[in-house]
């Protein structure tokens, strides 16, 4: 059985923290987050999933969050899906 990291890393993601914080770059100024943290009454990390863009000097210029709060199986499921998204966006072009 693969580790949240391990599956995170298959998909491209650099691992920041183990099990809190992974990143993946889409361009040189835009990022695919996941973002761990423990929340009272879960017994494991919730997760959020968010896509962020920065311009040149590192100021945050736009931020859309695709999921708060959800498990690591549901963010996976998210993160994957999004992913295959794209593939297929630039695939058509």
């Amino acid at each position: 059985m693969l580790t949240i990291d391990q599956r995170f890393k298959r998909l491209g993601f650099n691992v920041g923290i183990s099990y809190q914080v992974f990143i993946k770059d889409l361009s040189k100024n835009t990022s695919l987050i996941v973002e761990g943290t423990r929340k009272t009454g879960y017994s494991t990390y919730r997760y959020s999933f968010y896509k962020v863009t920065y311009v040149k000097g590192g100021k945050k210029i736009k931020e859309k969050v695709y999921s708060e709060n959800v498990s690591a199986l549901r963010v996976l499921r998210q993160v994957t899906s999004f992913l295959n998204f794209i593939e297929r966006s630039d695939s058509v072009v």
